[in-house]
């Protein structure tokens, strides 16, 4: 999903309020700031807000209730969630998942649903991506 014209209207307005609250209110740096500092902290603003969408998008998701079935056919508590760390290319982010825990092999899980997250490819399944990040069979 692209960033739509009003979604990046909003983005420079918010970046127009940050840099008043960064710097006053001319919301510019002082004469002879070096470039690395404006940029270092534009990059950890980014890198924050990146980090911030992508949590409270997780947050906000429901479990959906095929997952639920799957979760009571094991020995555990129904309905349980596990939060996970995840690394981001921004940073690390909260992820909550069902788990449960079979009793008699004693192996906890997590519901195989494909979706966001779908680790096809890391176990030698195919990914359907090529090695470019992008789906298709082309050869490179």
């Amino acid at each position: 999903m692209a960033v739509n014209n009003q979604l990046q209207d909003r983005i420079k307005v918010v970046a127009e309020e940050l840099r008043r609250e960064l710097y006053g209110p001319s919301g510019a740096p002082r004469w002879g700031t070096r470039f690395t500092e404006v940029e270092d902290l534009g990059v950890e603003i980014g890198d924050l807000l990146a980090r911030e969408v992508i949590g409270q998008s997780l947050g906000a998701q429901e479990i959906p209730a095929e997952v639920v079935p799957t979760v009571a056919d094991q020995d555990g508590p129904v309905g349980e969630v596990e939060v996970r760390i995840v690394q981001t290319r921004r940073g690390e982010v909260q992820w909550k998942e069902p788990k449960g825990y079979n009793q008699s092999s004693r192996k906890a899980f997590f519901p195989s649903v494909a979706g966001p997250g779908d680790c096809a490819g890391r176990h030698g399944e195919p990914s359907g991506v090529g090695e470019d990040g992008v789906r298709g069979d082309a050869e490179p």
